[in-house]
């Protein structure tokens, strides 16, 4: 019996020191100080030049990495108006982003055709730069759409922070 008790506290102890082997971190990906859900708004220059909000609200946009993960590029998704998840170029030192013109499929009953052409410019993400409904700081997104070349579209917001003031 005494034999039993010295072997199941070797493999106690065997076990106890496998369990301590440190873990390996994972690291982020190529673009993670870029990627994160944001509640944007979507605006219009109105006849007196000015932004106007055309929702009438803000919606969910999602920015992530591409399944290369390099730091030139990254998807960036909007679920509303365009539905669709477009590839954009990145800087990820200054983190700026941006989209040549590219034809991409839409909902015709929200754009009156099933294809439109768009390019997406002076997308930034700042650090900090906007404020929450709640009142805390969070990092900041913008950038331009412009649709077939006419309509120009200002998409702005603040990067979603979990907290329910802020949803």
């Amino acid at each position: 019996m005494k034999k039993y008790i010295i072997l199941l506290l070797l493999a106690t102890v065997s076990f106890t020191f496998t369990a301590c082997d440190n873990e390996t971190e994972p690291g982020g990906t190529a673009v993670e100080k870029m990627a994160g859900t944001w509640y944007v708004t979507w605006e219009q220059k109105n006849a007196q030049g000015e932004w106007e909000d055309v929702l009438g609200g803000t919606v969910e946009l999602n920015t992530y990495n591409t399944a290369a993960n390099v730091p030139t590029e990254m998807w960036l998704k909007e679920g509303y108006l365009l539905n669709t998840a477009l590839k954009v170029a990145t800087n990820y030192a200054g983190r700026t982003f941006e989209m040549a013109e590219q034809t991409v499929s839409v909902a015709p009953e929200v754009w009156g055709a099933s294809e439109i052409t768009l390019n997406i410019t002076g997308g930034k993400v700042l650090a900090d730069a906007a404020t929450t409904p709640s009142g805390m700081p969070a990092d900041s997104i913008v950038f331009f759409v412009n649709v077939q070349g006419d309509d120009t579209y200002k998409i702005a917001g603040f990067r979603r922070t979990g907290f329910p003031a802020d949803e």
